[in-house]
């Protein structure tokens, strides 16, 4: 099966270009987990040794994937691959998060994303998307316009975004400036379909909400010692009426992808301005859609980030 790409619908880019929040869900589930998920050579050595780090930032690297091997083997090879071979099952997304790596720390010079139609990535392969090092620090990655530059195998960062379909095949490129030992590390690789809202909650955003959690242990003398268990996990309160059939349908379709609220979603607050994405889960599994009137709702949730968190990040 070929895979296909289409521009997105108009209310999507509608509310894209107004700065509207985006609700992004993960495509893969247990349903279609990967026959492949692995790292390879550039001379096409599978690196099956890898093993799934003991610390961060593999964080989150038992999710819809399965078992994701977040650590590859030591090497000075200048080119890696992450590879996703979906077998017999395919994918759709519009969206590339990538969260928990060290890309920007170990050398990486450039990050591509390549889709072809055939397993040896000869048939119909295009680039769409492609990160290049600015810096040493290891942000979080996001492309909300995934595109091959009009139909080209080329990314350009100024396309029209693009809904791949039917995708098998899919890769990360990696190429390092081959200076010393490159062990590469990836937290979340997160392929997203979008679910672009209208319109921003009734009060202005919140942006510095935050949350640590700790747990103090106070000794008879009374002085307390503080165990930290995470810092800078990131909430927020969403409020706002809605009335439009389309956009209700949209919200509808939303709670339907995230398993009716016990899936974890990307949160994108800004997407067309600063973007940041959050990785986010309902802090209850309930959709608060309730009518306030004839035709309108109100609809409200709360949310609680995954780690890794920003904070942890830079």
């Amino acid at each position: 099966m070929a895979y296909s790409a289409a521009a997105l619908a108009s209310a999507e880019t509608t509310g894209f270009d107004n700065d509207k929040p985006m609700l992004v869900v993960q495509q893969i589930g247990t349903a279609n987990t990967p026959s492949v998920a692995r790292w390879t050579e550039a001379d096409g050595e599978v690196t099956d040794t890898d093993r799934t780090a003991s610390g961060y930032p593999a964080s989150r690297a038992y999710d819809d994937f399965g078992n994701v091997l977040t650590k590859d083997t030591a090497s000075t090879d200048t080119e890696k691959y992450y590879v996703l071979n979906m077998g017999s099952n395919t994918i759709s997304f519009d969206t590339l998060i990538i969260l928990g790596h060290n890309f920007n720390s170990v050398g990486v010079t450039s990050v591509a994303l390549e889709i072809a139609n055939a397993a040896d990535f000869g048939t119909n392969l295009i680039e769409i998307y492609k990160y290049t090092r600015s810096g040493t620090t290891d942000n979080r990655i996001l492309c909300t316009n995934l595109n091959s530059a009009g139909g080209s195998s080329t990314y350009s960062s100024g396309g029209t975004a693009q809904r791949y379909s039917a995708v098998q095949y899919l890769r990360l490129k990696i190429v390092t400036d081959g200076s010393g030992s490159k062990q590469l590390e990836m937290g979340e690789l997160f392929l997203g379909y979008r679910y672009q809202l209208q319109r921003n909650p009734n009060v202005p955003w919140d942006n510095k909400g935050q949350s640590s959690l700790v747990t103090d242990f106070r000794s008879q003398s009374g002085l307390t010692k503080r165990y930290v268990m995470n810092r800078g996990q990131a909430i927020r309160t969403f409020s706002t009426g809605m009335a439009d059939s389309a956009e209700i349908t949209v919200i509808d379709n939303w709670y339907a992808a995230i398993n009716e609220g016990t899936r974890n979603f990307a949160y994108i607050e800004t997407p067309s301005s600063a973007a940041k994405t959050h990785l986010m889960f309902l802090e209850s599994p309930v959709l608060n859609f309730a009518l306030v009137g004839p035709t309108e709702r109100s609809l409200q949730f709360e949310l609680f980030e995954q780690p890794p968190f920003l904070a942890r990040e830079g």
